[in-house]
């Protein structure tokens, strides 16, 4: 919002009765609850004059930024609070006007945190430091900490001041680490390294001044870290776990560590370091505080208990002698991988379920982000649980920190992609809410609160926006916790029997003649996906299929919302779709999954594992009654609930309505069964409420030398509903088989490996063969990634499937395009496909517009069109077109032709590389916006004249590109990032003058309102990059920017990087 919504902020200091109206107005639309204290305040911050005067410069900005913060209140009454530290309020008030992202960071932390809020209030000399926030975001290192620790304590006067110059450091480098963390200057890794590093060296400094002060050396005295200190993940409040052990057990080491702690946990007037938690040592609180090594290695062989040797997972030296450390990891951690697994499980339960009954009995039931159901604990627990039973085995698999151990779980298979997703985005979720739970008063909360208001206010920091911010964090919080626990339920629950006997692929193989067939006419891909128990129940699934009961189904639920699903059954063409199509109808989204196909069997005397005789029938319906020696599929997913959870009844209909459909693919009716699928799949999609989208990149490879057999076909794209259904029934439609396909879903993209071949058995190595296949593939990734947007999505998707059916059974469907010009068979075609009602406004609407025209035109379509000719084009188109509007048609028509003329080169490879494609798309955007800049600029010009500076002489104006743009790397539904820069202020010469930053301002939206985009971030103008973001004008001076990003201006780091790809586009290049 930028801040001329303001303009009449000087309402506020006004007295009279509708300045009152106007005033309480403007603060409850900023969102502050109590608008006359918020006034007061505003009038006392501009009590005279001159203060007022300087004040009224930065109102509008203020107001800006205080509407966008999480607690306007709070964030105006720090405000007060802070500016009341500075003698000269108007010369901070300049100061603020001429670095309006100062005055947007304070408000974020004074909204954010009343603790850091204080901390820079007694210390406002330290906001010379928001001035470089680039500085202010640079993590530092063990060295660097050390040597500001050591500058602090050398200047130090005495014990006594060293003891408050600790405090004092801890108190700034919390404000430096949560400044970043409210700011999103970095991230949440990096925010509990930084917290764990500082932790670190002023332990380790607390350590040397108790040596010193005691007169004592500390070689032979080592403190050891556990808890989230030892896995580098500490909070802002949290206490740490540490454990002393020492040479040999003495008391003057036993004086030593008592100084350490006196050190790290005494208030003074500074506050303290560290509340200390020492309950780990040997023997808890009856043990000696520095035990011996030889003492705690006895205690750890014969004495700890496993939730000990559990916490010990995380421990590591932090301070003293490194030897001491060394000794006693090497000998104790080799035996945590040893612990026996069910003894394990059954203390982690126990534990867990301790913690939650106390939690239940303090009547904490709900929101404890920490200990709860489904918290944070939940997945410590068990990243720890997997990493202690299978880590003598796998010691790769082993590391302090949970996020690191989640993801070496996920990389040596003992967690699924889905679940590793899950588990990692959840313990970041609660971890953030824990975080801002507790800087806000630096206070050990772990629990949300349970006042809407304060629910609100946690959300608008957490990133949630609107009203219903509060709601919107709530139900992310439950879902998160649900899944997070379902997990650690399953996990827990999955305890193996001891009695039950190790199988084997060999020993089962041998001992079963139908398993040995089975995996037989399977790939080696197959025998290593699955184990041998797997295998044994593939086939004995497979034995129960016959012609009355085409397919067999198995279910096994993994948690509330997720199943595994394998499929055995008859190979029929098509099938896979159906499998695929029928899950969505029952509400099921696939999120992973391997498909495998029975290879043909071998002919006696053939070297050929499918002679071409076989090869042409194999892909056609088999009623053989030679039950071994037809072909089968056997196809396991993991499948997500989409709209509820599912059911016995569910999973039993699904089967029913899979083998009504094999059966009348038996019976040689393909066509039928597809169009009433594609009827149920459309009805599903109409009911659905889902998010609007844009079309999004996809990524395809054809590979024809991984297999001997296959064509490869890779697929990697953002995954979207229905896609695998769509993208098997196009193939399936073209006359492509499907051996077997690999289907991966990972943070959000879609990464599918399909070997197929054509009807007759062959490999897909004609170059207009793949072309259909690459053009099927693009086309229907982008139907399914828009079809829920579709106000008919059934009539949509019919006409889509008889659409590809019918351009693909051409010989050389570009060419036969081409020479269907007559109007008749364009109006046949538009009815075809009912463009009327169709969804896809940015590419299939384009057909009857679009491609015909540009596909008729095929020499053309093989030419890249120079920019000089895309000038002349579109100046030609313009030149009968006086009106505004009409300009504006007729620019826009210009542009989404010449974009899907692009689009259709590189689908059909016509464009050898990305970089071309990113090129082409470039001239035209260039094109377009260069001829909307003059319309604009002239319509403008007629009201206002041309602009000026003061002495007379033209304002000049350069527009330059950014980002992808910038670096002509755009493709698929990219925005148009800009920057508008005019070289100085001044009034226009017209007939109604307006500023020169009126003008320019009204030019950006004029520009802005004129390129039309039919879903949002498709060749949109992106001008978030702009000096200020939001709170910035969209036009900005020179001396404005210069000052911006200059090295002690206030630019973020990713900002400064976005002027790497800046260019000068349009206007004054030179200036």
């Amino acid at each position: 919002m930028p801040k001329t919504h303001f303009k009449n902020s000087h309402l506020l200091f006004s007295n009279n009765s509708q300045s009152l109206v106007d005033a309480q107005q403007m603060l409850t639309f900023v969102g502050i609850v109590d608008w006359e204290k918020a006034r007061r305040i505003i009038q006392r911050l501009g009590a005279s004059a001159e203060t007022q005067a300087a004040l009224l410069e930065i109102l509008p900005t203020l107001l800006v930024n205080l509407k966008n913060s999480a607690h306007p209140d709070q964030a105006l009454l720090k405000l007060e609070h802070f500016i009341e530290k500075h003698e000269n309020r108007v010369v901070f008030y300049e100061s603020l006007a001429v670095a309006p992202r100062s005055l947007e960071m304070l408000i974020q932390l004074f909204a954010g945190s009343q603790f850091l809020a204080d901390v820079l209030i007694s210390t406002p000399s330290i906001f010379n430091d928001f001035q470089t926030p680039q500085k202010l975001a640079q993590p530092k290192s063990h060295a660097q900490m050390d040597e500001e620790i050591w500058s602090k304590l050398d200047a130090s006067a005495d014990y006594f001041e060293s003891l408050e110059a600790l405090r004092r450091f801890k108190k700034l480098e919390l404000l430096r680490i949560g400044s970043c963390d409210l700011f999103g200057l970095l991230e949440l890794e990096t925010i509990l390294s930084q917290l764990s590093l500082l932790a670190n060296r002023l332990v380790s400094a607390s350590l040397t001044l108790a040596s010193m002060e005691l007169g004592v050396s500390a070689d032979g005295f080592s403190v050891l870290a556990l808890g989230k200190l030892g896995g580098r993940e500490l909070n802002y409040s949290s206490d740490i776990d540490l454990i002393f052990l020492s040479r040999d057990n003495t008391k003057t080491y036993q004086r030593l560590g008592q100084k350490l702690i006196e050190i790290l946990t005494k208030s003074t007037i500074e506050g303290f370091l560290y509340r200390v938690d020492m309950r780990l040592r040997p023997w808890g609180r009856s043990g000696v505080l520095v035990p011996g090594i030889d003492e705690a290695l006895n205690y750890f062989d014969n004495s700890a208990r496993i939730w000990e040797k559990q916490a010990w997972l995380k421990g590591r030296r932090i301070a003293g002698d490194e030897a001491v450390g060394a000794t006693f990891f090497k000998h104790v951690r080799p035996q945590i991988f040893q612990l026996p697994p069910d003894a394990v499980r059954e203390e982690i339960q126990k534990m867990k379920k301790e913690i939650e009954s106390n939690l239940k009995a303090r009547g904490q039931k709900w929101g404890e982000v920490k200990g709860g159901k489904g918290s944070i604990r939940d997945v410590e627990f068990l990243t720890q649980y997997l990493q202690i039973t299978n880590g003598s085995a796998h010691p790769e698999i082993w590391s302090r920190n949970t996020l690191d151990g989640l993801a070496r779980l996920a990389l040596g298979g003992f967690i699924s992609a889905p679940d590793y997703r899950t588990l990692s985005e959840g313990y970041r979720f609660l971890r953030s809410a824990e975080h801002y739970l507790q800087i806000m008063h630096d206070q050990q909360v772990h629990k949300l609160p349970e006042d809407d208001r304060q629910l609100h206010f946690l959300a608008m920091r957490l990133g949630f926006e609107g009203k219903n911010a509060g709601m919107a964090f709530v139900d992310r919080y439950h879902e998160h916790s649900k899944a997070i626990r379902t997990l650690y339920k399953n996990i827990f629950s999955s305890k193996k029997t001891a009695e039950k006997p190790t199988v084997t692929q060999e020993n089962i193989y041998s001992d079963n003649e139908a398993i040995l067939q089975h995996v037989k006419r399977l790939s080696d891909a197959y025998r290593a996906r699955f184990s041998a128990e797997e295998i044994a129940e593939h086939a004995g699934m497979l034995q129960k299929v016959n012609n009355e009961n085409p397919s067999e189904i198995n279910r096994k639920q993994l948690d509330e919302k997720r199943w595994r699903i394998t499929v055995a059954g008859y190979d029929f063409p098509g099938e896979l779709s159906l499998i695929c199509g029928l899950l969505f109808v029952h509400g099921l989204d696939i999120e992973d999954g391997a498909i495998f196909t029975y290879e043909p069997v071998k002919q006696e005397g053939s070297t050929s594992s499918a002679p071409k005789s076989w090869r042409r029938r194999r892909f056609r319906p088999d009623n053989s009654t030679n039950m071994s020696r037809r072909r089968k599929i056997l196809d396991v997913f993991t499948v997500r609930c989409i709209n509820g959870p599912v059911n016995e009844e569910t999973w039993d209909k699904y089967h029913r309505d899979l083998n009504a459909f094999l059966g009348e693919l038996q019976s040689g009716m393909q066509a039928r069964s597809q169009g009433e699928l594609a009827k149920q799949v459309a009805r599903c999609l109409k009911n659905m409420s889902m998010p609007e989208a844009t079309l999004l990149p996809i990524e395809i490879a054809i590979d024809n030398s991984s297999s001997p057999t296959y064509t490869v076909v890779r697929i990697d794209a953002p995954d979207t509903l229905g896609f695998l259904y769509e993208f098997t029934n196009a193939l399936s439609l073209n006359g492509m088989y499907i051996s077997s396909v690999n289907v991966t879903s990972l943070s959000g993209r879609a990464h599918d490996t399909v070997f197929l071949c054509d009807a007759e058995g062959n490999k897909i190595v004609d170059k207009r063969k793949q072309n259909q296949l690459r053009a099927a593939t693009v086309l229907v990734k982008h139907f399914t990634h828009l079809l829920p947007q579709s106000p008919n999505p059934e009539s949509a998707m019919l006409h889509f499937r008889e659409f590809l059916s019918q351009l693909f059974t051409m010989d050389d469907w570009p060419f036969e395009l081409a020479t269907l010009e007559r109007p008749e068979v364009l109006h046949a075609l538009a009815n075809l496909l009912g463009v009327s009602e169709f969804l896809w406004e940015d590419f299939l609407r384009m057909q009857h517009q679009n491609l015909f025209p540009v596909l008729t035109d095929v020499e053309g379509l093989g030419k890249r069109i120079t920019r000089e000719k895309l000038e002349k084009d579109l100046q030609f188109a313009l030149l009968t077109h006086r009106d505004f509007e009409a300009k504006k048609k007729v620019l826009n028509k210009f542009k989404d032709r010449e974009m899907f003329r692009i689009d259709m080169r590189y689908i059909q490879n016509l464009i050898p590389d990305f970089r071309q494609f990113s090129l082409e798309l470039v001239d035209l955007g260039e094109v377009v916006l260069n001829s909307a800049y003059h319309i604009c600029y002239d319509n403008l010009f007629q009201q206002h004249g041309l602009p000026l500076h003061k002495d007379g002489k033209p304002c000049k104006l350069s527009v330059a590109a950014l980002g992808k743009f910038g670096g002509c790397e755009i493709g698929f539904g990219s925005d148009i990032e800009l920057i508008f820069i005019y070289s100085g202020e001044g009034k226009t010469n017209g007939e109604r003058i307006i500023t020169n930053a009126e003008f320019y301002d009204k030019l950006v939206v004029e520009m802005s309102k004129m390129i039309v985009t039919k879903r949002e971030g498709i060749f949109e103008i992106d001008l978030r990059l702009r000096p200020y973001g939001k709170a910035g004008s969209h036009a900005v001076p020179i001396a404005v920017f210069e000052k911006y990003f200059s090295p002690e201006g206030p630019a973020w780091n990713y900002e400064r990087q976005a002027l790497v790809k800046m260019r000068p586009i349009i206007g004054d290049k030179a200036f």
